[in-house]
Order: C-alpha cells, then sequence, then structure tokens
C-alpha cells in the first residue's frame, strides 16, 4: 500500500525524533538558548492551540511537555531522566521548526507530523511526564487539575 504524504511513516519518525535529539541536547547545555526555546514554544503553542483543528489532547501533551521543559531549565524539577528531557525537549525543538516532514503552513495538515512525533515521545516518556505532572499538581494547585498555559 502506498504512504500517503500526509501521514509520516514510522521510519520517518523515528529518525526526525533523532536528529531533534542532538540538537536539544545541545539547547539543554545552554540555558539561555534554552529559555529562549521554551518562551518560543509556548507562544506558537498558545497562537496555534486555538486556531488549529488538532485535538485538545496534542496541544496538552504538548504544554505539558514545555512545562516540564521550564521546570526542569529553571531547576525547579529536575528529577527527570536526561534521556526524557532530551526526548521532550527535542519534540519541541521540532514543533518549533517551520521545516520538517510536512510543513507547517500547510492548511489543515501542516502540525499532523508534529502530532505524529510528540505521539511517538510521548508512548516513549510517558510515565516520567505523569510523574512530572503529579509533582506539578502538588506544588502549585494542590488538590485541583493543572491550570494550562
Amino acid at each position: 500500500m502506498k504512504e500517503s504524504p500526509f501521514t509520516p511513516s514510522e521510519a520517518k519518525i523515528k529518525k526526525a525524533v533523532e536528529r531533534s535529539k542532538t540538537k536539544a541536547e545541545e539547547y539543554l547545555r545552554d540555558a539561555k538558548k534554552s529559555r529562549e526555546f521554551v518562551e518560543e514554544a509556548y507562544k506558537k503553542a498558545k497562537s496555534n492551540s486555538t486556531s488549529s483543528s488538532l485535538q485538545t489532547d496534542f496541544w496538552s501533551q504538548l504544554k505539558a511537555f514545555i512545562r516540564m521543559l521550564k521546570a526542569y531549565i529553571n531547576k525547579e524539577y529536575t528529577v527527570v531522566p536526561w534521556t526524557s528531557i532530551v526526548l521532550a525537549a527535542g519534540t519541541v525543538l521540532y514543533f518549533l521548526s517551520p521545516i520538517d516532514l510536512i510543513l507547517d503552513w500547510l492548511p489543515l495538515v501542516g502540525f499532523v507530523d508534529d502530532a505524529a512525533v510528540l505521539v511517538f515521545v510521548f508512548r516513549q516518556i510517558r510515565l516520567d511526564l505523569e510523574k512530572f505532572q503529579a509533582w506539578e499538581i502538588a506544588q502549585y494547585n494542590p488538590g485541583k487539575q493543572i491550570i494550562d498555559l
């Protein structure tokens, strides 16, 4: 069966994740770069989450990745394994890149590959992200749900 140009294969997703991991490690080792890309990701996610047709799960997970990165960079939450923080950072950097498997400016399909990468990485770091979210609730909003970015 022929692959759709708007549905990246798992092999392409894995390759994209691997490429973004190297760049993510570089950014994570530089506090200034880290803060800048987290802020940029927050702005892009906020501006697109209200106008996009993607499911709210995508935006919720992406924002959780961004919050976890911000807490890690600010040394508020550092118990997350390096591999998981690099994968989360790589996913956020991939989201920021306008040139990826499917160009973000294409109407309706521009974020499909971003969602595919996010789901791929989420499956790998789900437990670490859930631990972060439990910490976040206890830290900032005991007994209640997380207030979105």
